[in-house]
């Protein structure tokens, strides 16, 4: 197992090679439907919000922003689950369409539910939506017991960070704000700790904790977003000062 990497592969073949229980936590924006094709305009989320035009057009008629949506919970939540480390976390980016089915997925795997923590994008318009306006994500926290606190207790479970603005090609659609993915893991690893990311995009999750000293590793299947990851990993300064609680 190498650590402080990504790879360009499919999560599904690497994640059957990591060694049991060698992870310290899990932070990732998993992949999966935006909506059902029944129901596609009324149910759009904040997932597109800031999306190219061609690639939110396509979403829009398949209820799929990437190609690789496809993939179920069930076939990576268990491995997940094996490789982390017993007493450690998992936060799982989610919309509240698919809140549900990951929940029963995650407890089927093995993992405890602690607590829905609620992305407020701040600074975002919001997506039109006819059942209400989509100015918030979610963002699942499970855990493999034996239970653990957060390092910070005192942390809301409202995140209120401003969303990235102005999405262009360097870019990944649904990209994630480097300080928003750095409370997660403040909180649930320390200095030195191995991270992973299995659905990596553009890296965001691996660049957070590189910042924070902590080691990680990512995997994205697809070769752009690798490239980008690489390249944001490439330019990003590891920290040598930070304070841990």
């Amino acid at each position: 197992m190498k650590n402080n990497t990504i790879i360009n592969t499919d999560a599904l073949v690497a994640l059957r090679q990591l060694p049991n229980e060698s992870i310290d936590c899990v932070v990732t924006d998993c992949p999966y439907l935006i909506a059902h094709r029944s129901t596609i305009e009324p149910t759009l989320g904040g997932i597109l919000q800031g999306g190219g035009g061609n690639q939110r057009k396509e979403a829009v008629r398949s209820g799929k922003m990437f190609e690789h949506n496809d993939i179920k919970f069930s076939e990576w939540l268990p491995e997940v689950y094996r490789v982390l480390k017993k007493g450690t976390h998992c936060y799982i980016m989610i919309n509240s369409r698919n809140i549900k089915e990951l929940q029963q997925e995650a407890e089927k795997a093995g993992f405890v539910f602690q607590n829905l923590l609620v992305w407020n994008k701040s600074n975002s318009g919001g997506t039109p939506n006819k059942y209400y306006m989509q100015k918030c994500e979610f963002i699942l926290l499970l855990s493999k017991r034996p239970a653990r606190n957060i390092n910070d207790m005192g942390t809301p479970n409202l995140l209120s960070v401003p969303n990235i603005i102005g999405k262009g090609e360097g870019h990944h659609p649904t990209e994630k704000p480097i300080e928003l993915l750095k409370i997660m893991i403040r909180n649930s690893t320390n200095v030195g700790d191995i991270v992973l990311d299995p659905f990596a995009g553009s890296g965001s999750t691996l660049v957070a904790a590189k910042q924070l000293e902590r080691q990680y590793i990512g995997y994205e299947i697809d070769e752009k977003y690798y490239k980008l990851a690489l390249h944001n990993l490439q330019n990003t300064p590891a920290q040598t000062t930070l304070f841990d609680l």
